[in-house]
């Protein structure tokens, strides 16, 4: 592949405008381009709801909104944000998630070099094209999108995703634990049982189950997190539970969630945005994972040291047909004290990474 010969001042963009876990996947590019080119004009374009993900990262310059379901919605909306990015002069673009939409925005925003994937019809609209088969889901996501660099002649070793907190939102934390009467020396485990419905979750009951082990197994303080639409669940969780546990469903945003997510020993979650959030910031997770392979951890577990996943003892399968598949019930078969025995895992791993350090 012709590497672009650059100067190291361009204005690039870099695109990624889907879901929140996909975002924090793609902050390793930010990193890796900031590194190779620190002089360069560095922006991304995300979704409304991800804005939040790539609040405060030292590689940006500019982060720009997409908001494909209000002022950019439709062909007319479509020409608007067309005439924002070509005023902003981009050199670079590179397309993290090929769309039709947007592989079309790079063209007739007038970016001189315009990456994305190929074997996609739409690729006409890119002058250097990336040949990767994410469908295979053999690699990383987060590795998938760094391919996407080689035409920047960018070919980093493992770089983390990272996310970025401020001092006053780490002090929400510190307040959220305080009105709950928990100290820094106290276990403290989030759990978080939703997934925005990007994959099969664990029961409702057996997050209940699990709370009430670590809760009589380590005395731990349980601290349950989710958006406002799943403040049922939540609810349904609690209600089936011996013990008390700490309800924040729907009384966070984005970033205090991160913040809390942060100050927690331990993060119990399905595969979701808030998991790969959990990660980026450091906080040992178990990740609870369907055996469908396309939302596999091969390719969407957790990008980091020190954590674990959980499949359930059933077959890989393809496409989730729950009238006519004999394993329907395969997240029912992951038991609570699996996963606690997780915990203990990534606990330990903790302790003896600091040992190390120390």
């Amino acid at each position: 592949m012709r590497k672009l010969n650059l100067t190291g001042k361009e204005r690039l963009l870099v695109i990624r405008t889907d879901r929140v876990g996909d975002v924090v996947l793609s902050t390793p590019v930010l990193e890796a381009i900031k590194s190779r080119f620190p002089q360069s004009y560095l922006a991304m374009m995300v979704s409304p709801y991800a804005t939040d993900v790539v609040k405060n990262n030292p590689n940006l310059d500019d982060v720009i909104i997409d908001d494909a379901d209000s002022s950019h919605k439709g062909i007319k909306g479509f020409f608007k944000l067309v005439k924002e990015i070509k005023k902003k002069h981009f050199d670079v673009g590179v397309l993290l998630r090929p769309t039709l939409r947007l592989a079309l925005l790079l063209l007739l925003a007038g970016i001189r070099y315009r990456i994305g994937t190929g074997y996609r019809f739409y690729q006409v609209f890119f002058n250097r094209k990336v040949y990767v088969h994410r469908k295979i889901n053999l690699r990383h996501e987060a590795e998938y999108n760094l391919d996407l660099l080689r035409p920047l002649g960018i070919r980093p070793p493992r770089i983390l995703p990272q996310m970025y907190l401020s001092q006053e939102e780490e002090e929400f934390a510190r307040q959220i634990l305080n009105e709950f009467s928990l100290t820094p020396e106290e276990m403290v485990v989030v759990i978080h049982p939703g997934s925005g419905n990007s994959s099969l979750n664990l029961p409702a009951k057996r997050f209940a189950e699990v709370a009430d082990r670590l809760i009589e197994k380590f005395n731990a303080k349980i601290i349950f997190t989710g958006t406002k639409m799943e403040k049922g669940l939540v609810d349904f969780i609690k209600n089936n539970m011996k013990h008390a546990a700490v309800d924040l469903a729907g009384r966070t945003n984005l970033r205090e969630l991160s913040a809390v997510l942060k100050s927690c020993h331990v993060v119990i979650s399905n595969s979701t945005g808030p998991m790969h959030l959990a990660v980026a910031l450091g906080t040992p997770t178990v990740a609870i994972f369907c055996p469908i392979f396309a939302a596999g951890p091969i390719r969407w577990g957790p990008y980091g040291e020190g954590n674990e996943v959980i499949l359930p003892p059933a077959p890989v399968c393809f496409k989730c047909k729950p009238r006519s598949c004999p394993h329907y019930d395969c997240m029912e078969k992951i038991k609570a004290e699996q996963i606690v025995s997780k915990v203990c895992a990534v606990l330990k791993k903790k302790s003896e990474t600091s040992r190390i350090k120390t």
